[in-house]
């Protein structure tokens, strides 16, 4: 299979072009190469590659910035998904585009998970630019793959667990805040990247689900993440309201992965199973990155 992967530079992106290359041929453009907000561009590499798929990893997901950065917002995460998803149709590939669970509000009682087919209540300019970033793939990719997914971490990009890494390192003597109203499931990027490549292999069609099983809230990830790493820092409870996010998030960010069970075709792991393996094999590297990075004073 012939795949062209945009966004291959990110968290994500990374994984997939290691994961699919194994077994595939992929082509994964750098932005200069291929941006997909010029839809000359999109059709350009689309004639001169003719792939057989096109997986989407390209995406503005600073929750926070997309507040106050409509313009480039709207350009990335809608305007370019609808240009791949028109160029795909013309030259008859399939799209893969990644969304996430802020496409839903977050009010389900907790622990009740969302599924593929519930009503869709984005409360953060991010969350819809990803539903609209859907609604243009729907409208105009006669088959497409959309991969719901939450609470990324990997050892590419920005995440969660590396700024945990990162403010225990550089402030152990301090006290490090971190909420305990927000419960999603940690997953990691590299088995994203695998459920990709499943997904692709089974010719897969619709909209899917995939984070880790399982579920914690952001206070017991980072207690999982200081235990396991054995980085002795205290940690104090607060609400997402008291650090005054610009953005909204929900509370509630788990999804079940109900359409990859169904078909047979789920391999997420538990979010602590998956977690340990990380951290077993880049702990110590994301601590050394840690004590020669300067430090950013970000509260999580």
């Amino acid at each position: 299979m012939k795949i062209l992967l945009v966004g291959a530079r990110g968290m994500l992106g990374s994984e997939c072009r290691e994961v699919l290359s194994q077994s595939h041929e992929v082509i994964a453009p750098d932005k200069k190469e291929l941006d997909i907000i010029s839809w000359d561009g999109v059709i350009e590499n689309l004639q001169k590659v003719l792939p057989d798929a096109v997986v989407n990893c390209a995406a503005f997901t600073d929750v926070d910035a997309c507040e106050t950065e409509p313009f480039a917002v709207r350009k990335t995460n809608i305007e370019g998904p609808r240009n791949l998803a028109q160029g795909s149709a013309r030259f008859q590939c399939k799209l893969v585009h990644l969304s996430s669970d802020y496409v839903f509000d977050g009010q389900k009682m907790m622990p009740q998970p969302y599924f593929e087919d519930d009503f869709l209540n984005p409360i953060s300019a991010y969350g819809k630019s990803k539903m609209d970033s859907e609604v243009a793939v729907r409208e105009n990719s006669p088959n497409y793959v959309i991969v719901r997914t939450g609470w990324l971490y990997g050892i590419h990009g920005r995440n969660f667990v590396k700024s945990i890494v990162s403010q225990a390192v550089k402030e152990h003597s301090k006290v490090l805040r971190v909420v305990r109203d927000q419960f999603g499931s940690p997953t990691w990027s590299y088995r994203l990247a695998l459920q990709i490549k499943v997904l692709l292999e089974n010719d897969a069609r619709g909209t899917y689900h995939a984070t880790a099983e399982g579920y914690c809230s952001r206070l017991e990830y980072a207690e999982h993440i200081l235990k396991k790493l054995d980085l002795p820092v205290m940690l104090q409870a607060c609400d997402m309201d008291d650090l005054n996010y610009p953005a909204k998030r929900p509370a509630n960010c788990l999804l079940e992965n109900r359409l990859l069970k169904k078909q047979g075709i789920h391999i997420m792991r538990n979010w602590k199973e998956d977690l340990d393996l990380f951290l077993e094999k880049y702990g110590k590297q994301l601590i050394g990155e840690a004590r020669t990075r300067k430090p950013k004073k970000k509260q999580v």
